[in-house]
């Protein structure tokens, strides 16, 4: 999920209002055989870079560059070399790494959630022509057999450390005191080829209910008592280091006996749970299953293993209730619980907009979450379903948009709705990009969508060169502003009036002093350049 609290992803057309300008300039032929580097600001300038083809024998990489002022005016367009680098100074290396996955290909294994470590190493060469370090060869990827490892552990979740490599996996095994109940371990793998495994700060026969990796890289961990258990709201939340040292540990009580959480993110030192929950006041291993989404069966295709699939098909069940945590350290600030019921009478839609509807409790995923200037809530996300492309390739859809607004004690107070405009399957199969952008007065809120397209044919230049087809989205953007004092939305405009896309990998041009964003695309056969500029007031 990606997250903003100033200045995120948008673009703008030609001229919509003083707060946008826009160019459209023709590229050279060079230009549409090549594909876009760089876009950067240069005093005071916008210069936006090609990487094009140039003469094979010349020790030069050959680019052309495409200027605009302050106010998007096109300037010029020149050719530019600069010397290669050649591979002498960059010799060979070899990368070596560990994860960890559950199951196999095998008849046998494809159903297992035996966790597995595997070692892979790689030599990667320098590329002159790309000037990075690319991927050689593979030399070798094995499965380690750890010298103590008696093979009863299953997995369920695996996370790499970004500092330095190390995995922190979460396994668990047949309790000894109770066959139906699992105890779970936090296992990592050392240099010296052995599992070193410590037992997760609970007690009792527990459920996991959700695993995820944190910005800085600490785990977080949710668990909920099995049937049986005295209270069966007594959850408990436990944040850890990528090193496994235990940060925070919260016993609460859960506002759902059988509460699905569907994100955890951290936002301003406190970490937010959204979940939901069923009519059922059973226990959550009775209504759902153990959470294992985070950690890989690289031969099963349904899901991302065995059990993700059993989490996910329960998951589909219509909810009854939304729930909205915050916990700070190692307190529980609130936990609050909108029934899906009353959505419809909170919900908003702009005053062009009348197709979107009301959540009615379906299956979601999170794509935003933002902490208001003035410390309320904005959740923002889609619908999810299933659908197949081609026999045994079910994948995941993004349906309909949603977006939440609470207050101050996590209650809420409006859903905004908005259509989505492409529902084809080329086009359901990626999700849009969602982001809150706070205006220059520090009290406006923008709401960005970038909606998706799908497309047949070649993402890139790149792929056209390698003749590989695929399905492959293309985004613009659309935009409203948002009143959260009165929880109104004013009518979207769809930029670039669909015949602009923005380039995937780019990120836009930001100016915190202006509160600007310049965004770089061209058109469906990439043969314009387009560059808008967006003001936020």
């Amino acid at each position: 999920m990606k997250r903003s609290l100033i200045l995120s992803i948008l673009l703008l057309p030609a001229m919509l209002s003083a707060q946008a300008q826009e160019t459209v300039q023709d590229l050279s032929k060079k230009a549409t055989k090549g594909y876009l580097l760089k876009a950067e600001n240069v005093a005071g300038n916008y210069t936006i870079t090609y990487k094009i083809p140039g003469d094979k024998k010349k020790n030069e990489i050959f680019y052309e560059t495409y200027t605009f002022d302050q106010q998007i005016k096109f300037l010029k367009n020149q050719e530019v070399t600069e010397p290669k680098e050649s591979a002498g100074q960059h010799p060979e290396r070899t990368v070596s790494g560990y994860y960890a996955t559950v199951g196999g290909c095998s008849s046998f294994d494809i159903l297992s959630m035996k966790l597995k470590f595997n070692k892979y190493t790689d030599l990667q060469a320098w590329d002159y022509k790309k000037q990075r370090y690319i991927t050689k060869k593979s030399i070798s990827t094995e499965t380690i057999k750890a010298r103590n490892d008696d093979g009863k552990y299953e997995g369920y979740a695996s996370f790499i450390n970004n500092t330095d490599q190390s995995l922190f996996v979460l396994g668990g095994q047949e309790s000894k005191q109770n066959k139906k109940a699992t105890d779970f371990f936090i296992i990592q793998f050392n240099s010296s080829s052995e599992i070193i495994a410590k037992p997760v700060d609970i007690t009792g026969g527990q459920s996991l209910v959700y695993s995820t990796q944190l910005k800085n890289g600490d785990i977080a961990l949710v668990f909920a008592p099995k049937k049986g258990a005295a209270d069966l709201t007594a959850y408990t939340y436990l944040r850890y280091t990528g090193k496994g040292q235990l940060v925070d540990k919260v016993g609460f009580k859960s506002p759902s006996t059988n509460l699905l959480i569907v994100e955890v993110t951290e936002e301003e030192g406190s970490v937010f749970f959204c979940g939901t929950s069923t009519k059922s006041k059973d226990a959550y291993g009775e209504v759902f299953d153990d959470y294992a989404g985070a950690i890989l069966n690289p031969c099963f295709k349904e899901a991302n293993n065995k059990y993700d699939f059993n989490w996910e098909k329960k998951a589909t069940e219509k909810m009854d209730s939304f729930h909205l945590l915050k916990f700070t350290g190692n307190k529980l600030d609130f936990a609050t619980t909108a029934l899906v019921s009353d959505f419809k009478g909170k919900f908003k839609t702009s005053p062009t907009d009348k197709k979107a509807d009301a959540y009615k409790g379906s299956k979601f995923s999170v794509q935003e979450f933002m902490v208001t200037p003035n410390g309320e809530y904005l959740i923002a996300g889609q619908l999810n379903g299933k659908t197949n492309l081609g026999m045994g390739n079910p994948v995941t859809t993004y349906e309909d948009i949603v977006c939440f607004h609470f207050d101050k004690q996590g209650q809420l107070k409006a859903q905004y709705g908005v259509e989505k405009l492409n529902s084809d399957k080329k086009s359901e199969i990626y999700p849009v990009k969602q982001s809150f952008i706070l205006g220059k007065d520090g009290k406006s809120l923008y709401w960005l969508i970038l909606e998706v397209k799908g497309f047949e044919g070649y993402a890139d230049f790149l792929a056209a060169y390698a003749g590989y087809k695929s399905y492959f989205p293309r985004y613009f953007p659309r935009i409203a502003k948002l009143d959260t004092q009165s929880s109104t939305v004013n009518s979207f405009t769809i930029l670039g009036n669909e015949k602009y896309y923005l380039t995937q990998s780019f990120n836009p041009i930001a100016d915190l002093n202006e509160h600007s964003l310049v965004f770089v695309g061209s058109d469906e056969d990439y043969k314009k350049l387009w560059v808008n500029k967006y003001v936020f007031q």
